[in-house]
Order: C-alpha cells, then structure tokens, then sequence
C-alpha cells in the first residue's frame, strides 16, 4: 500500500501520466500555419547552431518531436528523449511520417543514459518548468555536452502569478470552455497537488532561469525574448490561445567551458 501511495504522490510519476495522456492532443500544436511556424522557428534558432563544430544534439524532454525535426531540417543529428511513453510514441510517428532519422529514449532528464561529454547541442523545449530540480538537470545537461557545447532552451512565463496574467489565464479557461479546442485532459487535477515541489512553475521568467543556468555554471549565457515567434502566435492562434500566452516564450542560451575542469 505504501508503494502504491509514494506513486500517487511521486510528482514525476503524476507528470509523466499527464503527458502520456496528453499526447495525443498537443501533436495537434496550437495552429494550422505549420510550415510558417516551423520556418519562424528555423530563423529563433539558426544564430546558435550555425557553428559547423555543433552537429550532434540531445533533444531533452522531446515531446511530439517539434524540435527534433527542426533541428534535422537544419543539418543536426538528434537523439530524442521524454519521461512519457505517449510523447515518445507522438514523436516517433511524426518523424516517421516526415522521414527523418532520430534515436529515441525513454529516461529522465535529471539523470541522463549517456557518456559524459558526447552532445555538441543540449536542447529542450517547454521542459525546465516541469521538473522538481531544474538545477540537477542543468548540471546532467552540462555533464554530456563536449567543452564548447551549447544549451538551448525554449520556455515561456506560463504562470506568471501577475494580477493581468490571472485574469488573462481565466478568461481564457472559460473561453476554452465552449471550445473544441480545449485541453481534453485537466490539467490542473495533476498539477494542483504537485506544482509546489517544481521550482520553475510559477517564478519561470527569463530571470529565474538565468540563476539557474549561472548557478550550474553555464558560460556566456543570453536571453532571447523571441519577438518574432511571440508576434507569429499572436496572430496565428485562438483567442483563448493568445489570452493566456501572450508574450510569454522565451529562449536561453550558454555555453559549457572549452577546457574540462577536474575535480
């Protein structure tokens, strides 16, 4: 009975059944300008990649696989792993259907399957806010990535506990309502017990996440405030979509040291 309890409250556990059953619907994405989505993406990402050095990437926390087949588009060879068997499925189809190549794993991204230092690339998308210990998973992320190497990740200020994102969020939950749109999974049943024990979920602004990344001793590390994908889903998505994300994605970028340090 214990066992069964430390699982019900297991916050890794709860997210990964909320994103297994979520997967299916989040393939669907929040727009139907796919080709025009992807492109903004391509252009938000290419500063950072276009080193001929960065070749090889670990899409940490991969989901349908956006990123992945992104990052292939553009000449990179990537290696996909999520916590949720559903994502991972969602994943694997879409690339299949696109024909692209990517190894997939199934694993945590607090504790890595791979050797030390074999990533030219560490990206991750929307992930950071989900995870009881972004601090652990950085420095894993730091662990496999070449001296050199880069982080990418893309989030957004979901939960901005600010009187105006509230509102937005709210009036954007009754909007969904009436939608066909709406989350078929809710949300909140699995996130209410546990959003407590994730770090990043309510204080997920730029800021937050540059301690973090210092924190774990990331180099050189930059803030994109992505103005041209914000503009992209402003125009291109729900109302209720908008009301509740407005403006909200953000990218951070750093890089591990060129020389190993040795403990």
């Amino acid at each position: 009975m214990k066992r069964q309890d430390d699982e019900q409250t297991d916050p890794k556990k709860i997210i990964a059944g909320y994103w297994d059953l979520r997967s299916r619907s989040y393939s669907k994405g929040v727009t139907d300008f796919r080709d025009e989505e992807n492109e903004i993406w391509k252009r938000c990402l290419a500063p950072f990649i276009t080193d001929i050095r960065l070749r090889k990437a670990l899409d940490v926390g991969s989901g349908t696989g956006f990123l992945s087949y992104l990052l292939d588009d553009m000449g990179v060879d990537v290696t996909c792993l999520d916590l949720s068997r559903g994502m991972l499925a969602q994943a694997r189809e879409a690339l299949l259907q696109k024909r692209r190549n990517a190894d997939l794993f199934q694993g945590d991204a607090e504790a890595l399957p791979f050797r030390s230092s074999c990533f030219d690339i560490v990206a991750s998308r929307h992930l950071l806010w989900t995870l009881p210990d972004p601090g652990k998973a950085l420095a894993e992320w730091m662990r496999v990535l070449k001296p050199g190497g880069r982080i990418l990740a893309i989030d957004g200020n979901w939960f901005d506990p600010t009187v105006s994102k509230r509102l937005g969020r709210g009036l954007s939950s009754l909007l969904a309502s009436f939608s066909q749109s709406r989350n078929p999974v809710p949300f909140h049943k699995f996130y209410d017990p546990v959003w407590q024990e994730l770090p990043l979920y309510r204080a997920c602004g730029p800021e937050k996440y540059l301690a973090f990344f210092e924190d774990a001793g990331v180099e050189n590390v930059t803030i994109d405030r992505l103005s041209e994908a914000n503009g992209f889903y402003k125009s291109h998505t729900s109302l209720s979509y908008r009301l509740a994300n407005a403006g909200t994605l953000f990218l951070v970028t750093g890089e591990k040291g060129k020389q190993e340090t040795k403990s």
